[in-house]
């Protein structure tokens, strides 16, 4: 009797630090909180709010990005906020689960648990984290026109 006592005791300390241990900080509490209000203004279409969760340098890339379109002729994109609809629908995918952030000083990687096992980027800026995109539409672009002799 007292063998099982023991066991079940000693089962039940091991799933309540297997549970203490898979818990997030409030750091990263914080940055899922940010990540899901960014991604839920993406997918319900509410570009000013996204734009606002968004970090300077991907609102810079887009602004960049509007500026050289422009300049090439293509019209109908005055500012970076035109192209976000049509790149998040074309580049973003923020299926799957939230499985692991990561956080490094003023930057975090967040890891979905989707068949691609999907990272987005969260950076630090004036007290507020925001997701930057700017490296994952280079990327997508880039390979896009990639022999395509643009």
């Amino acid at each position: 009797m007292m063998l099982i006592r023991d066991y079940a005791f000693t089962i039940l300390l091991v799933t309540v630090l297997i549970m203490i241990s898979c818990s997030w900080s409030a750091t990263q509490l914080e940055i899922l909180d940010r990540y899901n209000e960014t991604a839920g203004y993406i997918d319900r279409n509410e570009w000013e709010s996204a734009a606002s969760s968004l970090s300077s340098s991907t609102l810079i890339f887009l602004d960049s990005l509007a500026s050289s379109l422009s300049a090439r002729g293509l019209q109908g994109y005055g500012s970076g906020a035109d192209l976000l609809p049509i790149l998040c629908r074309e580049y973003i995918d923020f299926s799957g689960d939230v499985t692991m952030i990561f956080i490094q000083g003023d930057q975090a990687e967040i890891t979905l648990s989707s068949a691609e096992q999907l990272k987005y980027t969260m950076i630090l800026e004036e007290g507020y984290w925001k997701l930057s995109l700017e490296e994952i539409f280079r990327n997508r672009i880039d390979s896009a026109l990639r022999g395509s002799y643009v």
